[in-house]
């Protein structure tokens, strides 16, 4: 027994001396180098706000100031007036922590030698050396790493604590902070955890035992936490459920024995007499042990949600404290947030999401299929993949009517020594944890699909539970018959298990699932916001900010093309939408949507028609390091790395830093629809990015201002004139999917899609508010079914049409700095008379800024004289009167189809011709003389038009040269 407990005891000593020479040190002011670069560390702190921290809820407030919700938090934790705290329960914690807690100063040497020798006696830890002040200091501001480090930092902070506030307030303070097992932190949480009752009615010996958990929350805890699964005869106090996994209260002798010692601590100090004292002892507490019932849990707020995390984040980053503090903060320091939460809003998109999928496809009910899901399904009803592995068991198929998880009579048997063993898919084992299979249904309202997440049972050890070599799992037979209830023979042979033993999702999820950010642009304020649909339960998750998922498409105007209006290209600049390179596999890459190629098509179009090719050769181009740069100030790459983008720093091997992550939107982790959605904000904003958050101002519960309006983070990301430019490109995509109509309001939108329909976006923005939709499933093997365009755009325009129902018609507003003229769209130049030639009309009116206004003209169209009969070459054979010039494409070599499988682009037929014509002079037939006369008109009216089309290019020209003269000496002025 010396040589355990000689290691402890030497750990005590060491701590002794140190501690010692600490306090000699700080009272003499002789302090060395080291403990005074350790105080230097330690967190700066008013102690004067301990007590406020702990005496009140935080509050949210609109903008008026009416108080609208409070601060839950997700400890079970709950304040308590110090006058509501029985005085034996405050003398039970002075008796056993700190006998001269009212004495002392923070630190006690006294105590700690005392501890020291008191646990060398007994053997082990009975008693720490720290203070109540010293605790307190702990739990506000440190963690419990045991080094002399942390050592240090926890006595200077309970001699700054004790300087500050009464023993009083001390104690308040530690007795709602104080950690006492099951997740209870505090008195009162603890007396409700253990006893179900106010901590005012605790009695004496109840008292004693919860002050005793406090050396050891784990050990001392009043009840084990113990799967149901594993008791056997154990005396049990109640049941509950964690995380999907039944529980029982079960009993535990340890603390019982160190409530005696407490009690005898109480009467040494003379808190107690000797006649209480020997009532206390006769207590039998463990008979008033009542865990209380699981409660059901309030509905998930998605906006307080994300609030409390930004709170957070801005706490600790403006008052430069730690997550924990903040959290702290946050629950109980009397904080008031004002938050941007429009209810109005709030509630319309709330009710948009209530008929999610009849605002799509309207009345689904008894469809039965799933809507929206593109399902395969193998021949028993399960849910597969198309290579058939499974996804999801139907309900039918392992479940009987009592919700119990039931397998087939082939898929288990008893051995001859009566153990079960289990041979089914449905099953598997997961150390000692009994796993069951996750299934599916169709609700009864809509036929919306429903994934069920079906709960597991911890075994003991393996002697209970163990795989066998062949893959069956086998459950020992002595656990089946101290269990005897865990699982039976049907008469059909089928076996059920008691879902008593663990938790199953009967309500489950609905699929798919989408999430939605409304923000106002103009000063990034987020208005409303939903994580999900159709969501109850313990653990919500808010989809739009801890989900994210690959963006497609939709990162193509902020990751590509918004740099490239910046670094040479405009709305007009011809991209070669041909082949790009070919894979690992041999195999062409990207492919388009269309499964095709367009050939030469602006800029502007490459976004409205989504061009895959002209992305990615867009983003090589202006390159991945300038893309970056736009990224960041996009703020979907941010400096202190709290973002979902992968760099090659941060994982050299899979990352995003390439053209299918940046160009296509093909992520490592993806990104979050707030994230995305304040993205589209900065280019509705006049290309100024502003953090979007939940709140616009908070205080601290004296009023004093810890953040407002003026300290949210904003940056340039482009001028107005390019984002407008963006904008107006935005506008054509929107009103190309033929799904929005916002009558008369103008709005600018872009889908996305991942791989294999996984991920459907629409993210955009009107002159009022930027909108971000996502729609998928949880998991991530299911695919959506039609096109982002008929889903998330359309979702997109009924949720705006919804918010916006009151607002007036509105239009974007031009910026000075936007210059229109013509522009031939297959080279982004000047219009040449060979551009009008073109047939398709490429020339058409487009909007610039200064910078990318094209002063040069149209090398891409050119004349050649061609055969009339075939549009070949003339050859020397070919006769004067059949030869004309007409206007093709110069490529310039940029494309050459024999390197790509002979694969051409739609418009390789106004390219210049390859080959000659090989047509020889032929005899013409006789002509009538009427029709011979009209055709000549016919061709000096062409000529006319063509001598026409120069003259007016040259006025063009002149023009274009002109406004951007006086743009120039505008901006000079």
């Amino acid at each position: 027994m010396n040589k355990k407990v000689s290691p402890i005891v030497l750990k005590v000593l060491l701590i002794t001396i140190l501690v010692l020479i600490g306090l000699g040190t700080v009272f003499s002011g002789l302090i060395g180098g080291g403990i005074l670069q350790v105080m230097k560390k330690t967190p700066d702190i008013d102690p004067e706000n301990i007590k406020y921290e702990m005496s009140e809820n935080s509050t949210i407030v609109d903008k008026d100031g009416n108080e609208i919700d409070s601060i839950r938090t997700s400890e079970n934790r709950e304040i308590v007036d110090f006058k509501q705290m029985p005085e034996h329960l405050k003398h039970a914690f002075i008796a056993v922590e700190d006998e001269r807690f009212l004495k002392h100063n923070g630190i006690d040497p006294i105590s700690i030698i005392g501890s020291a020798i008191q646990n060398f006696k007994s053997g082990s830890i009975v008693r720490g050396g720290s203070t109540l002040t010293q605790q307190l200091a702990r739990n506000t501001y440190l963690s419990n790493d045991q080094t002399y480090e942390r050592k240090i930092k926890e006595i200077y902070l309970a001699l700054k604590i004790e300087q500050y506030l009464s023993k009083d307030e001390i104690l308040e303070a530690y007795m709602n902070r104080v950690f006492l097992g099951q997740n209870s932190f505090g008195v009162q949480a603890a007396s409700k955890t253990y006893f179900s009752k106010d901590v005012s009615e605790l009695t004496i010996a109840e008292a004693a035992a919860i002050a005793g958990i406090v050396q050891s929350p784990t050990e001392y805890a009043l009840f084990k936490a113990v799967p149901t699964s594993e008791v056997t005869d154990e005396r049990v106090f109640g049941e509950f459920s964690i995380d999907g996994q039944k529980y029982s209260a079960v009993y535990n002798e340890k603390p019982f024995e160190r409530q005696k010692y407490v009690l005898s601590k109480m009467l040494e100090e003379g808190y107690i007499s000797d006649s209480e004292y020997k009532e206390a002892l006769s207590e039998d507490v463990a008979s008033n042990i009542k865990p209380p019932e699981d409660k059901s849990p309030l509905m998930a707020s998605y906006f307080n949600t994300l609030l409390e995390k930004q709170v957070v984040k801005k706490l600790q980053e403006t008052l430069n404290i730690g997550e924990r503090q903040a959290w702290d903060k946050l629950y109980y320091g009397g904080l008031k947030i004002t938050t941007t939460v429009d209810n109005d809003m709030q509630s319309k998109l709330e009710d948009v999401y209530e008929n999610f999928s009849e605002s799509i496809l309207g009345n689904t009910q008894g469809w039965g299929s799933a809507p929206l899901l593109d399902l395969r399904y193998d021949n028993w009803g399960n849910i597969v993949k198309n290579d058939g592995t499974l996804i999801y068991y139907a309900k039918s198929n392992v479940m009987n009517d009592n919700n119990d998880f039931t397998i087939s009579s082939d898929e288990a048997y008893y051995d001859e020594n009566s153990n079960l063993i289990i041979n089914s898919n449905k099953i598997s084992l997961n150390n000692t944890n009994l796993v069951f299979k996750d299934y599916y249904s169709l609700d009864d309202k809509n036929s919306n699909l429903r994934t069920h997440k079906t709960g597991f049972v911890k075994f003991p050890s393996n002697e209970n539970i163990r795989e066998n070599q062949d893959g069956s799992i086998l459950i020992s037979a002595s656990y089946l018959k101290n269990h005897n209830d865990f699982v039976w023979q049907n008469e059909s042979g089928s076996f059920s298990f008691n879902k008593e033993y663990y938790d199953t999702d009967l309500e489950g999820v609905i699929q798919p699932q989408s999430s939605t950010v409304v923000i106002d642009q103009k000063n990034g304020e987020v208005k409303a916001i939903m994580g999900g649909r159709d969501q109850k339960g313990q653990k919500i998750l808010n989809r739009a900010i801890d989900q994210p998922r690959q963006p497609g498409s939709s990162v193509k105007p902020l990751a590509t093309y918004t740099a490239a209006l910046d670094h040479g290209y405009n709305l007009a600049t011809g991209i070669d939408d041909v082949p790009f390179m070919k894979n690992e596999n041999g195999e062409i890459w990207p492919e388009n949507v269309y499964r095709s190629y367009k050939g030469i098509v602006s800029l502007r179009d490459s976004l409205v028609y989504s061009v895959n090719t002209n992305a990615v050769r867009t983003l090589k181009d202006i390159g991945i390091d300038t893309s970056k740069k736009y990224l960041k100030n996009f703020g979907l790459i941010k400096e202190n790395g709290d973002d979902n983008f992968v760099t090659k720093e941060e994982d050299s091997q899979k990352n995003d830093e390439n053209l299918a992550a940046m160009g296509l939107g093909a992520m490592t982790k993806g990104q979050s629809v707030l994230d995305m959605t304040a993205a589209y904000a900065a280019l509705a904003n006049n290309g100024e990015y502003i953090e979007p958050l939940t709140f616009s101002k908070i205080e601290d519960n004296q009023g004093n201002i810890i953040f407002d309006e003026k300290d949210k983070k904003k940056n340039k990301v482009t001028s107005p004139e390019t984002a407008y430019q963006m904008t107006s490109a935005l506008m054509s995509a929107g009103k190309n999917y033929g799904t929005i109509n916002l009558y008369g309001t103008d709005y600018a939108t872009k889908t996305g899609t991942s791989d294999n329909n996984i991920d459907f976006w629409c993210i955009g923005y009107t002159p009022y508010y930027t909108v971000g939709v996502w729609m998928g499933s949880d998991n991530q093997n299911i695919s959506l079914n039609s096109y982002s365009t008929d889903r998330t755009a359309l979702m997109w325009g009924v949720i705006n049409n919804r918010i916006l129902h009151d607002y007036k018609q509105a239009s974007f507003e031009e910026p000075s700095g936007i210059i229109h003229a013509k522009v031939d769209t297959i080279s982004g130049k000047l219009p040449t008379q060979a551009s009008y030639a073109d047939p398709r009309n490429t020339v058409k009116d487009e909007i610039f800024s200064k910078d990318n206004l094209p002063t040069e003209q149209d090398d891409v169209h050119v004349w050649i004289l061609v055969d009339t009969r075939n549009n070949l070459l003339a050859s020397n054979k070919t006769p004067k009167n059949l030869q004309a010039n007409r206007a093709f494409i110069d490529r310039k070599g940029s494309y050459d189809p024999s390197k790509w499988n002979g694969i051409l682009p739609e418009d390789w037929k106004y390219s210049i011709p390859q080959k000659y014509s090989d047509l020889g002079y032929v005899e013409p037939k006789p002509k009538d003389d009427n029709k011979s006369n009209n055709g000549k008109k016919q061709d000096d009216k062409n000529q006319n038009n063509l001598e026409n089309k120069d003259g007016q290019n040259q006025d063009e020209k002149q023009q274009n040269k002109q406004n951007l003269e006086g743009e120039n000496q505008k901006n000079n002025n």
